[in-house]
């Protein structure tokens, strides 16, 4: 009676066991190791390549800017990193428990294969936890900072080129705002045309959208003459906007692509029915989705190779499980892009072009796993 109370108590809290503990440890060394080197070459990689975005003219590097750099580029990515770095020490830890006979020992003592399995599925849970208060914190405070790192560069760049880009913004009398380029470090719109109506245009190299009255730069009153045509009426340098109304809170938010707005603005954002009407209803909902669902990996990277690891046979094909697993990922990272693509474009419906990948590679190995 007293062995079978035992060999109850890793289904409720494993990690009071001595081999739970091992499971963690073990676990987590390979987990940060990964995280460590993988990281650490990629950021290597990225420096000597994009040296620049830290190069200021003449001015020396600001290594505390490539800090927050990096910090910031490591929260945008942790939901690449994570999935992989638990799927190689998931593999790893149980494919060498299963190698030394580890796993049969403890069976042999009357602890179930399910049981021995649980902290994988424990740590698996706390890493989509982790990833969600990430997107939801995280990612949007990451994505401020290397937006004003990256922005002198990209305005270098794009004076280089002279890309053709044109954004429009709706504001809150329904007139229609046509601007170039949004700075985000000077919070300023370039090359922004004003269309009160057909008839009404205004014209204003720089327009600053957050000062207590709209404030407009190298501005030009356009009007349509009886001839059909738009002529220059009048022309100021400096010139206040209190007919354009902007609500500051709204003007962020559109300002700010979906892929960057935390879930709650998301979820906020999200239209009542499933289907989008617009393509801007597609972006939204496409981002909600991909954010609540790919958290969830991190528990596919744990019951997807755990039932190819734990097979008892003489010879246990490590390296097969190992290429299997990171391939596997990486396609599975592919089919979600064309996911979302599908689902921006509204090609497919949001919910269907994201809901099908997932539900189709858990139902297969979901069953695999439950049958272990």
């Amino acid at each position: 009676m007293k062995d079978r109370m035992t060999s109850r108590i890793p289904l409720f809290s494993p990690f009071r066991t001595i081999w739970g503990r091992h499971f963690l440890f073990q676990t987590m060394k390979i987990f940060f190791f990964f995280l460590t080197c993988f990281y650490g070459l990629y950021v290597l990689i990225d420096f000597t390549s994009h040296a620049t975005h830290f190069h200021h003219g003449h001015q020396a590097i600001y290594w505390k800017e490539v800090a927050l750099y990096y910090l910031s580029d490591f929260a945008r990515r942790m939901e690449v990193f994570i999935p992989f770095a638990l799927l190689i020490s998931t593999v790893k830890v149980l494919c060498s428990l299963n190698i030394h006979n580890e796993l049969v020992a403890l069976m042999a003592s009357g602890i179930p294969l399910k049981t021995l399995l649980r902290p994988f599925l424990l740590i698996a849970m706390f890493c989509v936890a982790l990833l969600y208060l990430n997107t939801e914190w995280l990612v949007p405070r990451a994505m401020h900072a290397l937006k004003h790192i990256e922005e002198a560069h990209q305005r270098v760049k794009r004076q280089a080129l002279k890309l053709p880009n044109v954004q429009h913004l709706i504001l809150e009398d329904e007139s229609t705002l046509l601007f170039q380029h949004y700075d985000s470090l000077s919070q300023r719109f370039f090359n922004a045309y004003w269309i009160r109506s057909i008839d009404d245009v205004w014209h204003m190299e720089t327009l600053d959208p957050y000062t207590e009255i709209p404030t407009g730069y190298g501005v030009d009153w356009l009007l349509r003459n009886p001839a059909g045509q738009l002529t220059r009426k009048e022309t100021h340098s400096v010139m206040l906007m209190p007919a354009m109304r902007f609500n500051k809170e709204r003007l962020i938010e559109t300002l700010t692509p979906a892929e960057e707005l935390p879930l709650g603005t998301l979820w906020e954002k999200h239209p009542p029915t499933l289907f989008a009407k617009s393509e801007k209803e597609a972006q939204i909902m496409t981002a909600l989705y991909y954010k609540m669902s790919l958290p969830w990996l991190c528990l596919l990277a744990v019951i997807a190779p755990a039932p190819f690891c734990v097979a008892f046979t003489r010879q246990l094909p490590v390296f097969f499980i190992y290429a299997c697993g990171i391939f596997g990922l990486v396609a599975f990272y592919l089919l979600i892009d064309a996911a979302m693509l599908l689902g921006k474009r509204q090609l497919l419906t949001p919910w269907l072009a994201l809901g099908f990948p997932f539900f189709l590679f858990f139902g297969i190995f979901s069953y695999r796993y439950w049958k272990i």
